[in-house]
């Protein structure tokens, strides 16, 4: 019977020393700036740290895993190129903010160069962005917990999860969450190895790249063809690499000293992401020698048959430190853009006192965390909410980021039909185009937003001379 409870036990006191960490290290913020970022007095390591467990949600380890299965060979390299390389070009980005490192977000430092109307739709789809993404770590926390501990318990592992979650990011802000996500980071360090080496073992076949070399979708031809499996991954990945670009990564710029740092915490976290891009490659790639025709829904639920009690509490634990910092992280941002970014952006030129702007983010932050639970019900394809969080977001976001971040300065006017093309965009490729390839929008939805502020942007000049 203890046997067959461990996976509760262990779930059970992770999630009761996390609660513990989380008021061990409350501190009552002083600032909405304290709340939002902490105190800024960070160094280099925890900095790391709080970044690799916000890039390796759950949903990253699941969907990485049951992808390479459906996808072979492509999946590997997309899963290598986006671990390291969309940081890295973060990593150049941030040595080009010194005009924005004293904001609290993304949308404040779009505001400051487009005005207020950019700002508050920025603050919308960063929401947007952060209910799809929360809803995924929702659903990896359910599907995890389910998996390894029987249905009676695992609606109540799963509620009480989400209400810890709600409990210490409502309380501390930003500190209290780097603090718990430093403390995730070594158990994310040492389970994910473990469970790469224990599913190795299960296979019990030493050939490993003798088999993957009898198998076409690990064939090196099949990354040259331009079929709609290569083609949808390689849209899918112009994404991902331009979706880091996003409120909470951001955040962690404007956590930095400096520019310096920021660049710095960027690039190493870069190298460290490739090191655990590596263990999860194995893991999928010693799944599919182990059972090489399951489908993409089975392939979890083989790996948690196949290994002890013992390691199925550690695989939920692994999932939920990955979840649920990545979720705190978002659910943190999004009370932060709604406080600072839209509300305060209606307020127009009336004072929004702090004690005021503090109460509405906590409120705002139990509201987001409701809906992104009634969401995830809605919706439990995690690969369909990864498409969704693309959409609502690099469409809109990105193009005038990434201008504002490189010297270009345009009006109000030009961000907002930047914008509207790019919106425009991916509604429109959502119904012709995406239906008949399989192919993700939202990059050159992106590339169509920017082009017409480049555009707007010069013709207004013209006339103005």
């Amino acid at each position: 019977m203890g046997v067959l409870n461990l996976p509760l036990l262990m779930v059970a006191t992770f999630l009761l020393l996390t609660l513990g960490i989380g008021l061990c290290f409350t501190k009552i913020s002083t600032s909405f700036r304290e709340y939002a970022l902490g105190d800024q007095t960070w160094h280099t390591a925890p900095l790391m740290g709080t970044l690799l467990t916000l890039i390796y949600g759950g949903g990253r380890l699941m969907v990485g895993v049951e992808q390479v299965h459906n996808f072979g060979l492509a999946w590997v390299f997309f899963i290598l190129f986006t671990s390291f390389l969309p940081h890295w070009v973060i990593s150049w980005l941030a040595l080009r903010m010194t005009p924005f490192m004293r904001n609290l977000s993304m949308s404040e430092s779009i505001g400051r160069v487009y005005g207020t109307y950019p700002r508050i739709i920025t603050g919308l789809a960063n929401i947007c962005f952060a209910i799809a993404t929360i809803a995924i770590q929702i659903n990896v926390m359910s599907r995890s917990i389910s998996m390894c501990i029987d249905v009676e318990h695992s609606r109540m592992i799963t509620s009480l999860v989400i209400l810890v979650l709600f409990i210490y990011s409502r309380i501390g802000g930003m500190r209290i969450i780097t603090f718990i996500d430093i403390a995730q980071t070594f158990v994310f360090f040492l389970i994910i190895p473990f469970l790469a080496f224990s599913i190795f073992e299960a296979t019990g076949r030493p050939d490993v790249l003798s088999f993957l070399r009898t198998q076409e979708s690990f064939q090196f031809h099949t990354l040259f063809q331009f079929e709609p499996n290569q083609l949808a991954i390689f849209t899918l990945f112009l994404s991902s690499l331009v979706s880091s670009i996003n409120p909470p990564i951001i955040q962690r710029i404007y956590m930095s000293a400096d520019c310096f740092q920021a660049g710095m915490v960027f690039f190493f976290t870069g190298c460290l992401s490739l090191f655990i891009a590596l263990f999860i490659i194995l893991l999928g790639l010693y799944t599919f020698v182990a059972a090489p025709h399951l489908s993409v829904a089975e392939v979890w639920h083989y790996i948690i048959a196949h290994i002890s009690p013992v390691c199925k509490g550690f695989v939920v634990i692994g999932l939920l430190a990955m979840a649920m910092s990545t979720a705190d992280t978002y659910l943190n941002s999004c009370a932060v853009m709604f406080s600072n970014d839209i509300a305060s952006s209606m307020m127009a030129k009336k004072s929004f006192p702090y004690p005021i702007q503090l109460r509405l983010a906590k409120v705002i932050a139990l509201f987001i965390g409701i809906i992104t639970v009634l969401f995830s019900l809605y919706c439990s394809d995690l690969f369909a909410l990864l498409k969704f969080r693309f959409d609502c977001f690099i469409p809109i976001v990105i193009a005038p980021f990434i201008l504002a971040v490189l010297g270009f300065r345009g009006g109000s006017s030009t961000a907002l039909m930047g914008m509207a093309a790019g919106t425009v965009t991916i509604l429109a490729w959502n119904r012709w185009v995406e239906p008949a390839t399989a192919m993700n929008g939202s990059f050159i939805a992106m590339v169509v937003n920017g082009l017409v502020m480049r555009v707007v942007h010069y013709v207004s000049l013209k006339l103005k001379t």
